[in-house]
């Protein structure tokens, strides 16, 4: 994608910059409203139709219709650390745009605060990982209002904008993980403009997806 001309649709940068249009306000909705698929119901649907059309593009160019993007299994303690692949400095998949504090051997932190490191053990983090995940996925998501964050709509209702809890924790924070803290907006990952000029965006998202399937099968099983 990375070596297609700069003006075909299917570039990695163009691709990118989609993700820019929907989320720094190059479009309105009726009565001027800026469109935002952040902090709203939109979020999760958005992303899913903005990987899936990624995952076609990357199909057809390598010839192979079952390829699947993989996702970053930031949940589970075996994946709370920055895959090994996008730490290759000799990959494609790597972006020097990133926190080069936070690299393959540091576990995460799904509560940072761009800026601020825990003074804790890794088995401490970790722990903390895991009590986040249980809070945002179970504790407070017993329904699809809570999960999905508030409506958004047109002209004419009160919209008021919120996000949905795996919406704004593990996901906002990861990007601020990721982000480089020595620019001037934490691109890439850290800034909605440059998010999806970071190869492992798509692989991060594509968790958020899966978190999506994976309450849809907990919320299911809720007896009222």
């Amino acid at each position: 994608m990375k070596e297609l001309p700069e003006d075909d649709p299917r570039n990695f940068y163009q691709q990118a910059n989609v993700h820019c249009a929907y989320c720094n306000g190059a479009y309105k909705l009726a009565g001027g409203e800026e469109y935002q698929v952040h902090f709203s119901w939109l979020f999760s649907p958005f992303h899913r139709w903005y990987l899936y059309f990624h995952e076609r593009i990357l199909q057809s160019l390598i010839g192979d219709p079952t390829f699947t993007l993989p996702y970053w299994n930031w949940d589970n303690p075996q994946g709370m650390f920055l895959p090994e692949i996008f730490d290759d400095k000799g990959s494609p998949l790597y972006d020097e745009v990133r926190d080069q504090k936070h690299h393959k051997d540091v576990i995460i932190d799904l509560a940072y605060s761009a800026g601020e490191a825990l003074n804790t053990s890794e088995l401490q983090i970790l722990r903390n990982n895991l009590a986040i995940m249980y809070r945002q996925m179970v504790t407070n998501a017993p329904c699809p209002a809570l999960f999905f964050g508030n409506a958004l709509r047109g002209e004419g209702y009160d919209t008021k904008s919120g996000g949905g809890t795996i919406e704004n924790v593990p996901h906002n924070t990861l990007h601020r993980w990721v982000g480089d803290p020595t620019t001037a907006h934490n691109e890439d990952m850290g800034n909605f403009y440059s998010a999806a000029k970071d190869p492992l965006f798509y692989c991060h998202h594509g968790n958020v997806d899966r978190m999506w399937s994976v309450w849809k099968v907990w919320v299911a099983s809720i007896v009222i």
